[in-house]
């Protein structure tokens, strides 16, 4: 029981990496931006967010606490702050 929840728990600080990662790829091709195309931002953004959320109803799926569903969703959005202001400005 313990290692099944330490493994689930690893894919979990996976997965926020990974969209924390995918973030920050959106955002330097956002800046490189050699032709402002509104419409492929659009996308991406509406892309990310249905990502985001699918994920966070298959931690939920998987048995894990709302609680700990949000606090990895704090820490996911404070991690890509502060990395995209840290590496982009």
């Amino acid at each position: 029981m313990m290692k099944e929840n330490s493994s689930l728990y690893f894919n979990m600080v996976l997965g926020t990496i990974g969209m924390v990662l995918i973030g920050l790829g959106f955002i330097q091709l956002f800046q490189l931006g050699l032709q402002m195309d509104h419409q492929g931002i659009l996308f991406s953004l509406i892309g990310y967010s249905f990502t985001n959320g699918y994920i966070f109803y298959l931690e939920r799926k998987a048995g894990i606490s709302n609680k700990l569903v949000w606090t990895q969703s704090i820490i996911g959005v404070s991690m890509l702050a502060i990395l995209s202001y840290w590496l982009f400005l």
